[in-house]
């Protein structure tokens, strides 16, 4: 991808997750705002890359297979391929959005940034990355914050220009036409989404528990139930439809991402994990009801006005908390289907 001369080129590297990238969409487009005229160029991962070429403020969208590399070292021919071909444009700034958190993760973007030409290397000062950077946003930049407004600080560095508007998300007009019958107009009975994935187990409210919330919601507001959930979640949402008594819409890995997002811009309802598609409805101002495990929903939590979404967490001594793996996930076990339906009730009744 040939470097255009005639503007200013800027790099925005977030190679996270598809949340995370929902997440940076407000500090992206102030980068956009801050340069209107810029070239303005995206790294990140393979599957936030889908959505990321559909936001406008966006010219170049770079793919990094971080998490392929995990289970196959063949991949590293292609993270050298986009290097080299990185390392050919000039960038007035090389800006990292997200977190370092680790001194492992802040050796490795270090590595890159020391391999990127650029007259400005900014992101977040903590650990080691610090020394690879022009200006660093100080080590407390993503504490006692939500992560957006962190987003938000660090592009500040770089001349950014945040406007009053919050998160986005698009999807590809083209994917509409397929789902158009399954989804009626938003004034018929209500269609609620349940997602009861999510990139971790000890993020997953239990199975049992959705099919109990959505049975009392269908036969308290003649609501049509979908289940969703990306590859590899068919399973869960395959014990829910097994355990509930009103016949639910299973599209649990049938949807491609684009078709992910339409579906829930069109939901009266998503009840969900702490999960991409929980940022992607506060994208799309869907209301939601988010349920939180070992994360804090201050930092994390939906993006959105707050008419339009309900969390529920519990405050138990562990929590918050990084780990993979929790054999007693007290932090979710504690929420109860009657709860969960009364917050739903609560947005059903405003919305």
């Amino acid at each position: 991808m040939p470097p255009r001369n005639d503007k200013p080129s800027i790099l925005i590297v977030l190679i996270a997750g598809i949340g995370d990238l929902v997440l940076a969409s407000k500090a992206m487009r102030a980068v956009r705002n801050g340069y209107p005229d810029a070239d303005i160029h995206l790294l990140t991962s393979t599957e936030a890359s889908i959505l990321a070429q559909n936001y406008k403020f966006i010219d170049h969208v770079w793919t990094f297979p971080i998490r392929e590399l995990r289970h196959s070292k063949r991949h590293l021919i292609g993270i050298l391929t986009i290097i080299r071909n990185l390392r050919k444009i000039n960038f007035l700034y090389a800006i990292n959005l997200y977190m370092v958190a680790s001194f492992a993760g802040a050796m490795k973007m270090g590595l890159l940034f020391s391999l990127l030409k650029s007259q400005n290397k900014i992101g977040h000062g903590n650990k080691w990355f610090s020394l690879f950077l022009n200006a660093r946003a100080p080590r407390n930049t993503f504490q006692n914050r939500h992560i957006v407004d962190a987003m938000v600080g660090i592009a500040l560095l770089a001349g950014a220009a945040p406007d009053e508007a919050g998160i986005e998300v698009h999807w590809d007009k083209d994917c509409e036409a397929k789902w158009n019958d399954l989804l009626p107009d938003k004034s018929a009975d209500a269609l609620i989404g349940i997602n009861p994935g999510g990139d971790r187990d000890n993020r997953r409210w239990r199975p049992d528990r959705y099919a109990i919330v959505a049975d009392i919601l269908a036969e308290t507001f003649g609501a049509r139930i979908l289940l969703l959930g990306g590859p590899g979640e068919e399973g869960i949402s395959r014990i829910i439809e097994d355990q509930m008594k009103n016949k639910p819409v299973n599209l649990a890995g049938r949807l491609s991402l684009n078709e992910l997002v339409y579906i829930i811009s069109r939901l009266t309802l998503l009840i969900t994990n702490d999960s991409g598609p929980m940022h992607i409805a506060a994208a799309t101002k869907t209301p939601l009801v988010a349920l939180f495990g070992p994360e804090d929903p201050a930092l994390l939590g939906p993006y959105t006005s707050a008419n339009l979404y309900r969390v529920i967490s519990k405050l138990v001594d562990c929590r918050p908390c990084n780990k993979a793996e929790c054999h007693r996930p007290r932090c979710l076990d504690l929420i109860t289907p009657q709860e969960v339906f009364d917050k739903c009730s609560e947005l059903l009744s405003k919305n």
